[in-house]
């Protein structure tokens, strides 16, 4: 018995809605694979001009501060590049339209970073950086989109820092070198498995940057000769057991009122050491709830064992990961180094005061 010609025509009709429908799944499986590669990638290009930005921010904050050595254009070009070619960003071209821009308090634009003279302009207080990536898509490249472009604009200024000091009860007591920041990226994301990433945790304290017998930890609240650490001197009530460390570290951290105007007249920025193995220092509440905690940045530090000191620079902050043993403390690099707000001219002329960048995009 010879087919049906209605039963053919309607299998025909199925195969072509079957084709019609895995089309349109692949297509919205395409769409939401690009579409979350694009936020990242969108997130990747914000990363590459906000740090940018603050690179050139920082050149500029010295220039201001006086420095005509290092803060030069041809020291703000270097930075803005450095900075978004490490943060994953495309090229930087300088003295064209598209390029880095010089800006004044107002944010108006005053001339293009390299743009031929060679110097930064007068009333320069920041940048604006433009930044972009562009990606081939997985799926939607197969309808005509061969190639996307994330771009992202970011704007910083630099200058003096009107309020350096973090908020009380949130220093956590332990130093960290300014020599991190010359060697580690900023970390926006996750904490990451994977060595080299800007969020693989690494050692914040290496026994290689403190001093001799030191491992790192600080004691607050120290002043006199030896800051306080040999009696009869020691009038600030610190000690060199765990317990005291513990009390440091808390929860809430507690700082003792060290560091309240570093730099500044009358301030406690040389903080003495807490030497020997605090093999129980407890830092699980900081790693277990994942919280960033504000560290001291020291540029010097001088003594052994009782008697070491660390000279205090700024601030920073960082999640922390690892504290095995009390001599090894890990983690990543959260919050940018001298957060503002700034100022273009000094609080208090005459008086050397710490210098700062501020993203204000």
């Amino acid at each position: 018995m010879p087919d049906d010609p209605r039963r053919a025509d309607r299998r025909g009709q199925m195969l072509v809605l079957f084709a019609l429908a895995l089309t349109g799944i692949i297509l919205a499986v395409g769409l939401v694979i690009d579409g979350g590669n694009a936020l990242a990638q969108r997130r990747g290009a914000q990363n590459a001009a906000d740090f940018g930005a603050m690179a050139g921010a920082r050149i500029v904050a010295e220039w201001i501060g006086g420095d005509t050595v290092n803060g030069t254009d041809g020291n703000v070009q270097a930075a803005i590049a450095n900075a978004v070619a490490a943060n994953g960003g495309a090229a930087v071209v300088f003295g064209g339209p598209d390029s880095p821009q010089y800006v004044d308090q107002n944010g108006a634009i005053l001339g293009s970073v390299g743009g031929g003279t060679a110097i930064i302009p007068a009333g320069a207080v920041g940048v604006t950086v433009n930044s972009s990536r562009t990606w081939r898509p997985y799926f939607l490249g197969l309808i005509g989109a061969p190639n996307w472009t994330a771009s992202a604009t970011a704007t910083a200024t630099g200058g003096y820092c009107s309020s350096c000091a973090p908020p009380p009860g949130t220093l956590f007591p332990a130093g960290i070198s300014t020599s991190f920041f010359s060697t580690y990226q900023f970390c926006s994301g996750p904490v990451s498995n994977t060595p080299g990433d800007p969020c693989y945790p690494v050692h914040l304290t290496p026994g290689n940057l403190n001093v001799p017998g030191g491992f790192g930890w600080l004691k607050f609240g120290c002043d006199g000769y030896g800051l306080g650490q040999v009696p009869p001197a020691n009038v600030g009530g610190c000690q060199e057991n765990r317990p005291f460390l513990d009390s440091e570290i808390g929860p809430p951290s507690n700082s003792y009122g060290c560091c309240t105007a570093v730099g500044l007249a009358g301030s406690a920025d040389k903080i003495g050491s807490i030497p020997g193995n605090k093999v129980s220092a407890d830092c699980d509440y900081y790693i277990d709830n994942e919280i960033t905690v504000t560290v001291p940045i020291w540029d010097v530090a001088g003594g052994t064992g009782s008697n070491g000191w660390y000279h205090i620079v700024g601030f920073a902050g960082f999640q922390l990961t690892d504290c095995t043993g009390g001599k090894d403390i890990e983690g990543v690099w959260r919050r940018a180094f001298f957060l503002g707000p700034t100022t273009s001219t000094p609080s208090n002329p005459g008086v050397p005061q710490a210098l700062a960048v501020q993203l204000v995009r």
